[in-house]
């Protein structure tokens, strides 16, 4: 196995481990929110289909930076969520759809070319390596946080804020606008 081929067994493997964190949620437990400490982050708005939001940005604005010359911006993202809104199912198809991306932004590297130096959403060079590697374990460490936030939950029908002005102040300033 090469270590593309590698990376991409791992990709996938966190990736169905987060899927199976979030198989089988209703929305009304995807909405509940968690009340954080003063300056506590999760980068969410403290609930799951928040960190599903999260996951599904970072993995298009890390591909597309990365290995696609930023052609998916960090505004287009922001639309986007604004456009599906707090509906579930759509969150996941987003997810997915996100996963599709991630992997094909980089299906083209071989091994020689994960030293090479390219570009982070924040405007510093990382190995490519490092890049689909964080990326990688970004699945593992917010599906910790799903399944940690799905036990203590409290389902709710109330659509909770998602926080995307907020999130737009974060990220405007960022090379990828």
């Amino acid at each position: 196995m090469t270590a593309c081929q590698a990376l991409r067994h791992e990709s996938e493997w966190f990736y169905s481990q987060l899927s199976g964190a979030l198989n089988g949620f209703s929305e009304e437990i995807a909405w509940a929110q968690v009340s954080l400490a003063p300056g506590e982050y999760l980068h969410t708005n403290g609930t799951i289909i928040g960190i599903v939001q999260h996951v599904a940005v970072c993995k298009f604005m890390y591909g597309s930076t990365a290995f696609r010359e930023t052609e998916v911006r960090w505004r287009h993202c922001i639309d986007r969520l604004e456009t599906i809104g707090t509906s579930w199912e759509a969150n996941l198809a987003y997810l997915a759809e996100a996963q599709v991306y991630w992997l094909a932004s980089w299906e083209s590297l071989t091994d020689a070319d994960l030293d090479g130096e390219y570009l982070h959403f924040r405007g510093v060079k990382w190995p490519g390596w490092k890049i689909i590697s964080m990326v990688n374990h970004h699945d593992a460490y917010h599906g910790g946080q799903v399944n940690l936030l799905s036990s203590v939950l409290t389902p709710t029908s109330i659509p909770p804020d998602l926080g995307l002005e907020d999130e737009r102040k974060a990220v405007i300033e960022l090379p990828g606008w």
